[in-house]
């Protein structure tokens, strides 16, 4: 019998709880398991040699991804911007990527964009983006996953101005082949890209 005053929480209360806690361990856990850079940060050192290179003119915030990694950094106006990506938007679509990446690995293969952002001078969202001189990536769906992954992206403001309201984001996705393949395997899957690209 329970005594006046005292309050034991039902065992189905106490279950849902300790679901809840395991389920947010095991999403903290998977999170970290995929090395997703997160930070804004400008190149390191140790940083890949593409994000070395000098920035073309409006150039500001640049994106490798491999099968284990998105990556970004920021390259220029480090006083007035800087990018807020959302872990689960990153992972998620890092997902995408590598999903493609599986079906393209018959040959070594490096998808570039050049893209134009535009933001609103008043709420600091994207507005627009497009390729800069309308040079797309070859492959489509390189083409359409850039865009798709940058309007994904939200950006803060150190002055609380929106500054600058439009700049370049360029991306370089690598993809390698799979020393595994079989001629055939690897015919068929060059098959399946080159139908991919009529749709």
């Amino acid at each position: 019998m329970v005594k006046r005053g005292y309050f034991k929480p039902p065992i189905r209360g106490k279950l849902q709880m300790y679901k809840t806690l395991i389920i947010s361990g095991f999403l903290l856990v998977s999170a970290g398991a995929c090395n997703l850079t997160q930070e804004t940060r400008f190149p390191t050192a140790a940083d890949d040699e593409f994000f070395k290179e000098k920035p073309a003119e409006d150039e500001v915030f640049r994106i490798l991804i491999t099968e284990d990694e998105y990556i970004l950094r920021q390259v220029a106006e480090e006083d007035h911007i800087f990018a807020r990506p959302s872990p689960l938007a990153r992972k998620e679509n890092h997902k995408l990527f590598r999903e493609y990446d599986e079906k393209w690995d018959f040959m070594d293969f490096t998808h570039q964009g050049l893209l134009r952002v535009k933001l609103n001078p008043q709420t600091g969202m994207i507005e627009n983006v497009d390729y800069e001189g309308g040079k797309a990536p070859r492959a489509w769906q390189a083409s359409i996953m850039f865009r798709d992954d940058l309007m994904r992206y939200e950006f803060g403001f150190k002055s609380g101005i929106v500054q600058p309201r439009e700049f370049k984001v360029r991306y370089e996705w690598r993809i390698k082949k799979d020393p595994d393949l079989t001629p055939e395997e690897a015919r068929e899957k060059a098959r399946e890209f080159l139908l991919d690209q009529k749709t």
